[in-house]
């Protein structure tokens, strides 16, 4: 019984249980610290540093509400366990995501562009108007589709190939088939 349970314990968790889990806690988070939380947790105060705080008991619009109700079932549905105590999330796109007017929620699936063959493509801050850029897809690219796709809008993740250092991040708008030389996932 011991060895099963060893054995279980050394199964790879699967990718939304460890990174999904801290993309959508930053999403709630995100919303939360907009509306002027003030976060009493390490993790909190370091990720959004309470400068512009006001309270601990927050107004949320219906969009809002609607979202973090929408993300709070994908934290229970995958048992996260976020820990707070800590001071950082290894999210190389939180720069970009502090800056969104419209927020992605991460999907349980996740799919690769491995090497954009389309032209430069400006990435977006959200995918209402008035669109302003923030980012771009360059060819040869390699771009993450890890989120939900709003119509013909999804938030994509640019690396450089081979899965090199972070380039760049931003909602995409792109109808029809995605220009890669090869795909994953």
């Amino acid at each position: 019984m011991r060895l099963l349970a060893l054995l279980l314990m050394l199964l790879p968790l699967p990718a939304f249980a460890i990174e999904g889990c801290e993309d959508v806690w930053f999403t709630r988070n995100l919303l939360m610290d907009r509306a002027g939380y003030c976060f009493t947790s390490p993790l909190g105060q370091a990720i959004f540093d309470n400068s512009d705080c006001t309270t601990q008991t927050v107004t949320l619009g219906e969009a809002a509400q609607s979202t973090i109700a929408r993300i709070v079932s994908l934290e229970a549905e995958h048992g996260c366990r976020v820990d707070t105590n800590r001071t950082w999330l290894d999210m190389p796109d939180m720069a970009f995501r502090k800056v969104l007017t419209d927020l992605p929620i991460r999907m349980d699936g996740q799919w690769g562009c491995l090497g954009w063959t389309g032209p430069v493509t400006p990435l977006y801050y959200g995918y209402h108007e008035p669109l302003h850029p923030i980012g771009q897809l360059s060819p040869g690219d390699y771009v993450m589709f890890e989120h939900e796709a709003v119509g013909d809008w999804v938030y994509v993740v640019a690396q450089a190939p081979v899965w090199g250092a972070f380039r760049s991040a931003g909602w995409l708008y792109w109808p029809g088939r995605t220009p890669c030389a090869s795909e994953a996932g």
